[in-house]
This record gives structure tokens, C-alpha cells and sequence, in this order.
């Protein structure tokens, strides 16, 4: 079977972290502005100041799918109470059906086939699969401020999913693949504080929608503006 091209993922990904780079900045702080002066002040989303930026390398295993490498960027809004964090995120993924999905599916097509001669044939191929995150998350953070700081969180995000292939190309199941779907997410993580400013991070994160769900493990750099560490004192 053949394989996917390669030689326009790095582009491609570039456009998309510029893209990425420009929502988690401009965004959030315009709802927040937006914001001000509202009851919405008394929840405390009025003390939230763009604080940090990271980026994240991982991987994600969605089902019937060729695990793959996952690139994130997240921007850092700092407390919206004591121990609890809000972050905004963008992530991008790529891959393909595993050929066993791909061959369920052709010979679900042979099946339904009425061929008296024996001639029809079903021409398999490749079907990519990408899926591109924007998303919020409120993070519990324990030992807030400390080098050490374990954390667990959830969220939403909104996923634009696409696939693209031969054997689905004009059909329904590439339409119904085709989609903008709302999901949730839950994740677990430790932040490690080990110089000013700068911190590392590792997580495990598990996203929900109506036609996906698949597990990640993420890990990342972020820079800090303030240091906390030095507040805790």
C-alpha cells in the first residue's frame, strides 16, 4: 500500500504554528477585555494576565489509527484562584487508518457488491486523518509555586478533523469525517520549576469527542514572566 507524502508536513506545520502562535496571543486577551466590568469579574477571570508560553512534543494512539507525534503550544493565564490555573492550547496531528481498518472497511464495500462475474474489485489506498485542537483548560495545581508542582485538570477544545483518501474520496464517510466537533479532556501532569522563569513539564492527557477519543503523552518547556518560586519564599 502506498504511504503518505512527507515532504509538505514541515510547511504545513509551520503555517500551522504561526497560526497558533497569533490565536493563543490575541484571543483570549481580547475576551477578557471584553469582559471587564462584567459579573463575569466576580468569578475572577478579570485577574487573568497573559504569563507564560510553552511548547509541548508528544504522542497521541487514537483507535484503528497509526500512533503519531502531536506539536502543541500553550499560552498561560495565570490563577483564576489560588491553585487553580487557566490555559489555553493549540495542537496539531497527522496520520493515517491502520491497514487493518482500511482492509475492514474495503471488504465491508465487497460485501455489499452484487457481482455475478467475480470482476469488481475494490482499490485500496492510503486514508490520512488530521485533526487540528484549539482549546481551554483549568488546571488544580498543588504546591503552587514550589519547583515541584503536580497538577490534574479538564477542559474543552474544539477539534477540526480531516480525512482524505481514494477509497473515501465524495463519499459519505468522508463527509462524516470531515468535521468541527466540541470535545472534553482530562489530564494529569507534573510541572518542574528548575530555573527561574523556565519550566519543564510532563502530562498524560485523554480527549473525548462524538467521533474520536485517543490518549497523548506530552512533554514540554514553557517560559515564565514572573517567577513564582521566588514569591513562595
Amino acid at each position: 500500500m502506498s504511504r503518505v507524502r512527507t515532504d509538505l508536513a514541515i510547511p504545513r506545520r509551520c503555517r500551522i504554528v504561526a497560526l497558533a502562535s497569533t490565536v493563543l496571543g490575541f484571543i483570549p486577551g481580547q475576551l477578557l477585555a471584553q469582559t471587564q466590568g462584567s459579573w463575569l469579574e466576580r468569578l475572577g477571570i478579570d485577574k487573568l494576565r497573559f504569563s507564560g508560553l510553552g511548547a509541548q512534543v508528544g504522542r497521541v494512539t487514537p483507535y484503528g489509527i497509526v500512533p503519531a507525534n502531536s506539536y502543541s503550544l500553550q499560552a498561560d493565564y495565570g490563577e483564576l484562584a489560588p491553585g487553580w490555573r487557566v490555559q489555553f492550547h493549540a495542537t496539531y496531528w497527522g496520520s493515517r487508518f491502520k491497514d487493518e481498518s482500511v482492509q475492514t472497511y474495503a471488504d465491508s464495500l465487497e460485501n455489499a457488491i452484487s457481482d455475478p462475474t467475480g470482476d469488481a474489485e475494490v482499490v485500496l489506498g492510503d486514508i490520512t486523518v488530521s485533526d487540528i485542537v484549539l482549546g481551554a483548560d483549568i488546571r488544580r495545581t498543588y504546591l503552587s509555586g514550589r519547583w515541584f508542582s503536580p497538577y490534574v485538570g479538564g477542559g474543552l477544545a474544539t477539534h477540526v478533523v480531516n480525512a482524505d483518501g481514494r477509497l473515501i474520496d465524495g463519499t459519505f464517510v468522508e463527509r462524516a469525517t470531515d468535521v468541527i466537533a466540541v470535545g472534553v479532556a482530562g489530564s494529569a501532569g507534573v510541572t518542574l520549576r528548575i530555573i527561574p522563569h523556565i519550566a519543564v513539564e510532563g502530562q498524560a492527557r485523554y480527549d473525548f469527542l462524538s467521533l474520536a477519543r485517543f490518549a497523548s503523552l506530552r512533554v514540554g518547556a514553557s517560559y515564565y514572566f514572573d517567577n513564582p518560586a521566588s514569591r513562595a519564599q
